[in-house]
């Protein structure tokens, strides 16, 4: 059934597979054998990407209904002696975070067994590497890494946050020359930060970095009239992002083009079969076969 319902999203056997991280020959030997076993052709092969029959329509919602209770009975049937799952969460829109956490991960590794931690993605890396965390929720592309596997969950458009003051007040499009002065303040590595944003950082080579886990630490330090930071545009949105009392900030577009930043779930690509990093990971691959842009 997962692989009925992966195909069916994706509509292509190569995408499906790399979601499921096996072979394609496996997903297309694993079609047949349920239309076989159901007497009953599922997809329209002859169309690209492939299409279901209306005896594939009729399956889908019983298909996610199936797949959706196995996922319970694993849960339920979890011994109290399993180690937490330990995952390491940079800063996400909070209505994101909840649909993620509640729909994705709670139900693979069970309420009692879920540690969550506000970290920045440099130090989920290492964590990572070194086994202390299970899974990560970070910024940092990792290309052609033999060690991390991601994949990308959402995609956020950014800001740049400034102080408010006549200096800024005209100006409805920030280019680099316009921050010449200020100092970046960031939770972020910058080394993370898109290629699109290195004309500004070269404006701002002073930097004071915040940890991630401080609440309202990073609008606290914009607040005092020397900072700047690139934030997403939804950034009253996100739970480390929480704005202070009297705060004095202004958000301006970037000069085109404007950049964008992805969050990634990442792990080890030799703990990929572990039980429950493999249920988060596989309702992650359903729930996510491309990233949610903002």
């Amino acid at each position: 059934m997962q692989v009925f319902l992966a195909l069916a999203q994706s509509g292509s056997v190569t995408v499906a597979a790399r979601q499921l991280h096996v072979a394609p020959s496996r997903v297309s030997e694993r079609i047949q054998e349920l239309e076989s076993e159901l007497g009953a052709r599922l997809f329209n092969r002859t169309t690209r990407p492939a299409t279901l029959t209306a005896a594939g329509e009729a399956l889908l919602p019983r298909a996610r209904a199936i797949v959706a209770e196995f996922d319970l009975i694993h849960t339920m049937f979890r011994t109290a002696h399993t180690p937490p799952v330990r995952v390491g969460m940079r800063s996400l829109p909070t209505d994101f975070r909840e649909s993620l956490v509640d729909q994705v991960i709670r139900p693979a590794v069970g309420r009692s067994s879920l540690s969550l931690r506000p970290l920045d993605s440099h130090h989920q890396v290492e964590l990572l590497r070194s086994r202390e965390l299970e899974l990560g929720l970070l910024w940092t592309e990792l290309r052609d890494d033999a060690e991390l596997a991601q994949l990308p969950l959402l995609e956020e458009r950014f800001v740049i946050a400034l102080p408010d003051t006549p200096r800024f007040h005209r100006l409805e499009e920030i280019g680099p020359s316009d921050i010449v002065g200020l100092r970046l303040a960031t939770n972020i590595d910058p080394w993370t930060f898109p290629a699109v944003l290195h004309p500004y950082l070269e404006m701002v080579p002073l930097v004071d970095r915040v940890n991630a886990a401080v609440e309202e630490g990073l609008l606290m330090l914009l607040s005092d009239g020397a900072h700047c930071s690139f934030l997403p545009a939804g950034w009253q949105d996100h739970s480390h992002f929480a704005a202070p009392d009297g705060e004095r900030i202004l958000l301006r577009r970037l000069h085109d083009p404007e950049p964008t930043i992805v969050t990634y779930m990442t792990w080890r690509r030799d703990r990929r079969d572990e039980a429950p990093i493999s249920r988060v990971l596989d309702r992650a691959h359903r729930r996510f076969p491309r990233p949610v842009s903002r």
